[in-house]
């Protein structure tokens, strides 16, 4: 009973929300370096952004809420992540500014009833003092944009005490997105790696499957702005805990809800290859709101999975993102299991199998709290892994947090504190690791940033304290950025009474040229009391 209540309180809380949207104009920013603390941006000009305004990366021809903004000068902004992601020097993201600005025709304001429309088919007519624009079934602009990047880097791994340790990696990566074909409403879009290492090429070459992972190769088609057909490997943002659907998805859309149906199936679990043993096809509807510089997306999906025509899984996915509540953002998600087997009788139960939620306020400019919550219990695919579920007597819940708050009392002052928290029944105690930071962002004379951190961390295994220290600078006549870093690990680890001390020298470097090429180097030397080991990377990457 407790658990239908709480999936009923869920729903109705995803969607009990209406706002009324508003034109906006987008800005876009690259990456230009990453610390351990903030992200560096680079715009033409940062002009209507303001301190925690949220910045948004397209994913899948979507835009999801990646970073909250901390500083800004004229071209350049300095961001936090909202959750934790990978990014990378290079990457874009945008940003949202209002647009209400009056247009004086004959001294009226000017209101637009239908915003995607050729300007040579627009209607005016005037109606006490106000001009009014409407028009017949027209057809929106098309962009025919086309974007890519490719990346390839090598890591090196030297050390002198095991050649085993001795290695060197390579990883290529390609994405591309070309949008609106020939201005037409077909899109495609690929993103691939291909890794590995040098020593592991014979075993690649009879199966190029185990270094090349596809995940995304879709055509997409648009027949019109509220209706569109995916076609081939995608990874769509509304139901992104889905992963991956080799398959057929159509989504309609009608004032702000949006309605999708998928087919397919899953990738291979070993290789990431295409398999149809492993159909899945589910439904969701999602419902998108905005209010002036705030939004609001709720998800709520159902999904059968299958292996050789037997249930492997069937569940329910809730999400639900949103900066609804001034300097606040929100993204939580919830997966429910609806199907039980044991002992070889299937059943229909309820069963929450996860619970996350990330949470970032930001009540002052001069300070912030983030604070993360994930409970989840062990999924179980009843076919796949036939064999393990047979064995598991109890699925363990885990739970854990981390909280983390920052404060700036002085103009190029940031300090921050974190705590992380992590158990389940079966562990000995729980996991804590806890630490901060200090960071001066422009040092006088040399304009550098500098940076001080520590964490602790105490768990089953291992008990330790990191130390670094960093020191960086962006060097504008040369559109590159430089950073240098010590590092002290000390671990003990209780049940071997082992111990690990390394100090280790940080070095990177990244330059950009030709506004489309970007060169990486990176150095890590580590030295223990009769240990040595250095890495190298070196990266380019190319945007096209």
């Amino acid at each position: 009973m407790i658990n239908k209540l709480t999936l009923i309180f869920l729903i109705t809380f995803f969607f009990n929300s209406s706002y009324q949207a508003q034109s906006r104009e987008m800005l876009e920013g690259k990456v230009s370096y990453i610390s351990p603390q903030l992200i560096y941006l680079k715009f033409e000009s940062t002009e209507g952004i303001e301190i925690n305004d949220t910045l948004f990366q397209k994913i899948n021809g979507k835009f999801q809420p990646r970073l909250i903004v901390k500083f800004i000068s004229s071209v350049s902004l300095s961001c936090e992540k909202l959750f934790d992601f990978n990014l990378k020097v290079g990457d874009l993201f945008f940003a949202f500014i209002n647009t209400n600005e009056k247009t004086d025709i004959d001294k009226g304001p000017i209101s637009i009833t239908n915003q995607n429309q050729d300007a040579d088919s627009l209607k005016f007519t005037k109606q006490n003092d106000e001009i009014k624009i409407s028009s017949g079934d027209l057809k929106p602009l098309r962009s025919n944009h086309f974007s890519g990047r490719y990346t390839i880097q090598s890591y090196s791994n030297l050390s002198n005490f095991s050649s085993l340790n001795n290695y060197q990696s390579w990883r290529h990566s390609l994405r591309f997105d070309y949008e609106e074909i020939g201005y037409s409403g077909l899109s495609l879009s690929s993103y691939s790696i291909f890794s590995y290492r040098t020593r592991e090429w014979n075993n690649i070459k009879r199966n190029y499957f185990n270094a090349l992972k596809v995940y995304d190769f879709h055509l997409k088609y648009e027949f019109s702005p509220n209706f569109q057909i995916w076609l081939g490997r995608f990874l769509n943002p509304k139901i992104s805990n889905i992963s991956t659907v080799d398959g057929l998805m159509f989504e309609t859309k009608f004032n702000t809800f949006s309605i999708g149906i998928v087919g397919g199936s899953r990738p291979d679990w070993k290789d990431f290859t295409f398999n149809p043993e492993l159909l899945e096809y589910g439904v969701y509807v999602s419902k998108q709101d905005s209010f002036s510089n705030s939004y609001m997306e709720n998800t709520i999906s159902f999904f059968q999975q299958m292996n050789n025509s037997k249930t492997d899984r069937r569940y329910l996915y809730l999400q639900h993102s949103s900066n609804f509540i001034k300097n606040m953002n929100l993204f939580a998600s919830s997966e429910i299991d609806l199907f039980k087997k044991e002992m070889g009788i299937e059943k229909n139960q309820l069963s929450f199998t996860s619970v996350f939620a990330s949470l970032g306020y930001y009540p002052l400019r001069e300070l912030s709290f983030n604070f993360n919550y994930d409970a989840r219990k062990n999924v179980i695919y009843y076919e796949t892994f036939k064999s393990l579920t047979d064995s598991i007597i109890e699925n363990e819940t885990r739970q854990g947090f981390q909280f983390r708050t920052s404060i700036r009392p002085f103009k190029y002052l940031i300090t921050s504190v974190f705590f992380g928290y992590r158990y389940k029944k079966s562990d000995l105690k729980p996991s804590r690791n806890f630490g901060g930071t200090i960071s001066y962002t422009l040092l006088p004379f040399v304009e550098s940033g500098i940076n001080f951190s520590y964490n602790k961390l105490i768990s089953n295994y291992v008990e330790g304290d990191v130390y670094s220290a960093y020191i960086s600078k962006t060097i504008y006549s040369l559109d590159s950025d430089i950073s240098v870093g010590y590092r002290i690990t000390k671990y003990k680890f209780p049940v071997s009474q082992n111990s690990f001390n390394e100090n280790a020298v940080l070095l990177d470097y990244n330059i950009n040229f030709l506004k489309m090429l970007s060169l990486t180097l990176s150095y890590e030397g580590s030295f223990e009391s009769k240990r040595t080991s250095s890495r190298f990377l070196i990266g380019i990457s190319s945007r096209f």
